[in-house]
Protein backbone atom coordinates (compact mmCIF):
# COMPACT_ATOMS: atom_id res chain seq x y z
CA UNK A 1 0.00 0.00 0.00
CA UNK A 2 1.21 2.91 -0.25
CA UNK A 3 1.73 6.38 1.73
CA UNK A 4 -0.94 8.57 1.03
CA UNK A 5 -3.36 5.61 0.57
CA UNK A 6 -2.56 4.65 4.24
CA UNK A 7 -2.94 7.71 5.44
CA UNK A 8 -6.44 7.82 3.81
CA UNK A 9 -7.43 4.22 5.38
CA UNK A 10 -5.98 5.46 8.91
CA UNK A 11 -9.64 6.15 11.07
CA UNK A 12 -10.07 4.93 14.61
CA UNK A 13 -12.19 2.30 14.98
CA UNK A 14 -14.53 1.55 17.85
CA UNK A 15 -15.95 -1.85 16.74
CA UNK A 16 -14.08 -5.04 16.39
CA UNK A 17 -15.04 -8.76 15.73
CA UNK A 18 -13.87 -11.51 17.58
CA UNK A 19 -11.28 -12.49 15.32
CA UNK A 20 -7.80 -12.96 16.36
CA UNK A 21 -4.94 -10.33 15.20
CA UNK A 22 -2.24 -12.35 13.58
CA UNK A 23 1.10 -12.77 15.74
CA UNK A 24 2.89 -11.49 12.18
CA UNK A 25 0.43 -8.57 12.32
CA UNK A 26 1.62 -7.92 15.65
CA UNK A 27 5.23 -8.73 14.71
CA UNK A 28 4.73 -5.55 11.83
CA UNK A 29 3.42 -3.42 14.67
CA UNK A 30 6.25 -3.85 16.95
CA UNK A 31 8.10 -2.84 14.01
CA UNK A 32 7.00 0.38 13.39
CA UNK A 33 6.98 0.78 17.24
CA UNK A 34 10.40 0.20 17.10
CA UNK A 35 10.70 2.51 13.76
CA UNK A 36 9.05 5.71 15.72
CA UNK A 37 11.12 8.72 16.91
CA UNK A 38 11.46 9.63 20.57
CA UNK A 39 12.73 13.00 22.10
CA UNK A 40 16.77 13.01 22.65
CA UNK A 41 16.57 9.34 21.13
CA UNK A 42 15.12 8.38 24.72
CA UNK A 43 14.38 4.85 23.93
CA UNK A 44 15.01 3.76 27.63
CA UNK A 45 12.10 6.03 28.57
CA UNK A 46 9.22 3.63 27.41
CA UNK A 47 8.15 0.50 27.98
CA UNK A 48 5.51 -1.45 25.14
CA UNK A 49 3.40 -3.94 26.68
CA UNK A 50 1.27 -6.20 24.40
CA UNK A 51 -1.84 -7.50 25.77
CA UNK A 52 -3.48 -10.37 24.36
CA UNK A 53 -4.61 -11.75 27.69
CA UNK A 54 -8.38 -11.40 27.95
CA UNK A 55 -8.27 -11.42 32.02
CA UNK A 56 -6.12 -8.52 31.48
CA UNK A 57 -8.51 -6.65 28.85
CA UNK A 58 -11.74 -7.81 30.82
CA UNK A 59 -9.96 -5.96 33.98
CA UNK A 60 -9.45 -2.81 31.93
CA UNK A 61 -13.05 -2.99 31.22
CA UNK A 62 -14.82 -3.68 33.97
CA UNK A 63 -12.93 -1.49 36.17
CA UNK A 64 -13.18 1.45 33.97
CA UNK A 65 -16.82 1.05 33.05
CA UNK A 66 -17.48 0.15 37.09
CA UNK A 67 -15.82 4.21 37.75
CA UNK A 68 -17.11 6.13 35.21
CA UNK A 69 -20.46 4.03 34.33
CA UNK A 70 -19.61 4.40 30.44
CA UNK A 71 -19.09 1.74 27.83
CA UNK A 72 -16.60 -0.34 26.72
CA UNK A 73 -13.33 1.63 26.95
CA UNK A 74 -11.17 -0.78 24.33
CA UNK A 75 -14.43 -1.33 22.54
CA UNK A 76 -14.06 -5.13 22.10
CA UNK A 77 -10.42 -5.18 20.83
CA UNK A 78 -8.80 -8.43 21.27
CA UNK A 79 -5.01 -6.89 20.96
CA UNK A 80 -3.84 -3.81 23.22
CA UNK A 81 -0.59 -2.05 22.68
CA UNK A 82 0.12 -0.24 26.01
CA UNK A 83 2.90 2.57 25.76
CA UNK A 84 4.44 2.73 29.29
CA UNK A 85 6.56 5.02 30.87
CA UNK A 86 9.81 4.28 32.97
CA UNK A 87 11.76 5.71 35.15
CA UNK A 88 13.95 7.24 32.34
CA UNK A 89 11.27 9.05 30.49
CA UNK A 90 11.99 12.79 30.06
CA UNK A 91 8.94 14.54 31.48
CA UNK A 92 8.13 17.23 28.91
CA UNK A 93 8.43 14.63 26.22
CA UNK A 94 6.34 11.82 27.29
CA UNK A 95 2.88 13.07 25.53
CA UNK A 96 5.06 13.78 22.30
CA UNK A 97 6.66 10.74 22.65
CA UNK A 98 3.81 8.74 23.33
CA UNK A 99 1.56 10.46 20.22
CA UNK A 100 4.34 9.51 17.94
CA UNK A 101 4.19 5.75 18.93
CA UNK A 102 0.40 5.55 19.12
CA UNK A 103 0.66 7.27 15.33
CA UNK A 104 3.01 4.32 13.99
CA UNK A 105 0.75 1.64 15.14
CA UNK A 106 -2.48 2.96 13.87
CA UNK A 107 -0.52 3.57 10.28
CA UNK A 108 0.89 -0.04 10.08
CA UNK A 109 -2.55 -1.09 11.75
CA UNK A 110 -4.24 0.88 8.31
CA UNK A 111 -1.61 -0.76 6.07
CA UNK A 112 -2.51 -3.96 7.25
CA UNK A 113 -6.26 -3.79 7.07
CA UNK A 114 -6.59 -3.46 10.59
CA UNK A 115 -8.54 -1.33 12.82
CA UNK A 116 -7.27 0.95 15.52
CA UNK A 117 -7.92 3.59 18.15
CA UNK A 118 -5.73 5.93 20.34
CA UNK A 119 -7.21 5.88 24.28
CA UNK A 120 -6.40 7.73 26.52
CA UNK A 121 -9.64 7.72 28.55
CA UNK A 122 -9.12 4.13 30.61
CA UNK A 123 -5.55 4.93 31.26
CA UNK A 124 -6.43 8.59 33.10
CA UNK A 125 -9.23 7.21 34.87
CA UNK A 126 -8.05 4.55 36.55
CA UNK A 127 -4.50 5.85 37.59
CA UNK A 128 -1.41 3.86 38.88
CA UNK A 129 -2.85 2.25 41.40
CA UNK A 130 -5.74 0.09 38.70
CA UNK A 131 -6.08 -3.57 39.35
CA UNK A 132 -5.41 -4.07 35.63
CA UNK A 133 -1.81 -2.75 36.37
CA UNK A 134 -1.17 -4.67 38.79
CA UNK A 135 -2.30 -7.84 36.92
CA UNK A 136 -0.04 -6.84 33.97
CA UNK A 137 2.80 -7.00 36.66
CA UNK A 138 5.32 -4.10 35.15
CA UNK A 139 8.42 -3.54 36.56
CA UNK A 140 8.71 -1.08 39.25
CA UNK A 141 8.18 2.50 38.11
CA UNK A 142 6.54 1.47 34.52
CA UNK A 143 2.87 2.73 33.92
CA UNK A 144 0.91 3.45 31.20
CA UNK A 145 0.52 6.84 29.72
CA UNK A 146 -1.69 5.82 26.33
CA UNK A 147 -2.52 2.83 24.23
CA UNK A 148 -4.13 1.86 20.75
CA UNK A 149 -6.50 -1.38 20.56
CA UNK A 150 -6.17 -3.10 17.57
CA UNK A 151 -8.28 -5.35 15.88
CA UNK A 152 -9.93 -6.53 12.73
CA UNK A 153 -12.60 -3.94 12.40
CA UNK A 154 -16.03 -3.54 10.08
CA UNK A 155 -15.31 -0.59 7.53
CA UNK A 156 -11.67 -0.25 8.18
CA UNK A 157 -11.17 -1.23 4.76
CA UNK A 158 -13.32 2.12 3.78
CA UNK A 159 -11.27 5.00 2.94
CA UNK A 160 -11.56 7.94 5.95
CA UNK A 161 -13.49 10.74 5.39
CA UNK A 162 -11.29 13.70 4.15
CA UNK A 163 -13.32 15.55 7.22
CA UNK A 164 -10.08 17.62 8.43
CA UNK A 165 -10.23 21.18 7.68
CA UNK A 166 -7.50 22.58 9.46
CA UNK A 167 -6.88 26.46 9.15
CA UNK A 168 -3.12 26.81 6.98
CA UNK A 169 -1.53 30.07 6.71
CA UNK A 170 1.39 30.54 4.54
CA UNK A 171 4.19 33.27 6.05
CA UNK A 172 6.39 33.26 2.84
Amino acid sequence: MEFDEVLRMRKSSRRYTDETVSVEDEKEILKAIMASSVGKHNDAGYMIAVVRNKEILNTITREDMEKTGGGDPLYGAPLLFVICTTKETIDYLERFDSGIIAEHIQLKAAELGLGSVILFGFVRHLGHDAEYIKKMDLPEGVFPILAVAVGHAPGAEKERKGDRKFQVIHLD
